[in-house]
């Protein structure tokens, strides 16, 4: 009785309220906001269908439940978004982005065009990573189906951007064993390149992941319509056990760490990043929820209906192989920049598509004028 009177008196004089729930700002920053993920290719591509993939499951586990908006912003191989992404998206933790995996190596060799500091990109975590391939289309007239086929033949490869791995690995090839790739850029994305490749325009592909074959183009690898000639990763894919990776075709201990680090892209694989200087708290609930969601049924289960295989690495673990390939010896740095140098005549897209009107090239972006 004693114990309800003075109750109820604290109640009366005020002396009795309830403390409110600490704020979350996180939660408060993040409830109601629109997220964007910026894609560096275009649409259906691995790239894009991995980041959406990620769109549609991330914001669940985020603070605030916010909604990711995808963006694709193809271009350059990559690099037009990541200089974007850099120098003009917000770093308050509202922007994710992919990242061609081979743009790390390109700023690291000294290539053009760079306007961003990789080392300075902020890792959120990688939903997959597979080795990439140099290949042929299985009909094509060129009768290359091996490596030893292509330092005898010709092979004419297509690719999409100057700076892509498409690009970069067949001449690499060429200038380290002598194959004759012939690499025509300036392709619509993979799917471009696919087309021509078809339609028996071009003999092959200068790079595209195992991993995406499986999630876009299955039956590529099922009805064994593409064959591997050279794959680049740590080591052999379980399924081109008999393919060799790059680092088993260098001759020296230079071009063995050299290829090792033109390997490191495929590692990176499908990871997404934030643009430097986001806010230590945010990116630590951004990781977090990303860790939370690579465990999580519901985004199983998606991946699983659209049979997209994960192999998952933490942001932290992504980051690390970035710092690798910006941290590379000299030796092997000044060795990569010798093998990337084209030796033939550059033939772009639409030089070479006269059969297709270019139909298959990429568009150039209309620029708009300053006022």
């Amino acid at each position: 009785y004693i114990y309800r009177a003075a109750l109820a008196a604290a109640v009366v004089t005020g002396a009795y309220h309830i403390v409110p729930a600490a704020a979350d700002p996180i939660a408060d920053f993040y409830k109601g906001k629109r997220m964007t993920i910026l894609i560096s290719s275009r649409a259906g591509s691995g790239y894009d269908v991995y980041a959406r993939l990620l769109g549609r499951n991330l914001g669940r586990h985020i603070p605030g439940n916010p909604r990711i908006i995808p963006k694709n912003m193809p271009g350059a191989g990559g690099m037009r978004l990541l200089n974007h992404a850099y120098n003009k998206a917000p770093r308050n933790g509202s922007t994710l982005f992919t990242l061609h995996f081979n743009l790390p190596l390109w700023q690291a060799i000294g290539g053009s065009g760079v306007k961003y500091d990789a080392s300075k990109i902020i890792g959120l975590g990688r939903l997959v990573a597979s080795n990439a391939v140099v290949g042929v289309w299985s009909k094509s007239t060129s009768k290359v189906a091996s490596l030893a086929d292509a330092i005898k033949r010709q092979a004419i490869i297509g690719s999409t951007g100057a700076t892509s791995n498409s690009t970069i690995y067949p001449i690499m090839l060429n200038n380290l064993l002598g194959s004759k790739f012939k690499v025509v850029h300036g392709y619509a994305g993979a799917f471009g390149v696919f087309l021509a490749m078809e339609r028996g325009e071009i003999d092959g592909f200068g790079s595209y992941s195992y991993l995406s074959f499986k999630a876009v183009k299955p039956h590529y690898l099922e009805k064994k319509l593409f064959q591997p000639i050279v794959q680049w990763g740590p080591k052999r894919e379980a399924g081109w056990p008999d393919i060799p990776t790059a680092i088993d075709l260098a001759k020296t201990a230079v071009d063995k760490k050299a290829m090792e680090i033109a390997s490191s892209g495929p590692r990176i694989g499908f990871s997404y990043f934030m643009p430097p200087k986001v806010p230590k708290a945010r990116v630590r609930a951004l990781r977090a929820a990303f860790n939370a969601m690579v465990k999580d049924k519901a985004f199983l289960a998606d991946a699983a209906k659209l049979k997209m295989s994960l192999r998952t690495a933490t942001g932290q673990e992504i980051e690390k192989i970035v710092a690798g390939v910006m941290s590379a010896p000299a030796d092997a740095i000044a060795r990569l920049k010798d093998l990337r140098v084209r030796k033939d005549r550059k033939v772009g897209c639409k030089q070479h598509s006269k059969a297709s009107k270019g139909k298959f090239c990429r568009k150039k972006r209309k620029r708009k004028k300053k006022k």
